[in-house]
């Protein structure tokens, strides 16, 4: 079950623009030397992926509906309808 729902993420990831930024590895707890190594190969990936691309995205839309927000009001305080 839990490779499945990691799949089905991945693949919603991916249509999101965010694609390889979810990994699943099977470790023991007896495999310290492997989680280490796990975790520092996905960190550089994701470092090597840059920033969420998706913050510049966020930061452009809230800008533009302030914006657009900014014009509603100041039009109909002046009584422009």
């Amino acid at each position: 079950m839990t490779v499945k729902r990691v799949t089905f993420l991945q693949e919603l990831l991916n249509f999101m623009g965010l694609a390889e930024r979810v990994h699943l590895a099977w470790i023991s707890s007896a495999e310290a030397q492997k989680f280490v190594q796990v975790v520092t190969d996905f960190t550089e990936k994701i470092r090597a992926l840059g920033p969420n691309p998706l913050a510049e995205y966020a930061a452009g839309a809230k800008a533009a509906r302030l914006e657009s927000n900014s014009d509603h009001r100041s039009s109909h305080l002046a009584g422009d309808r």
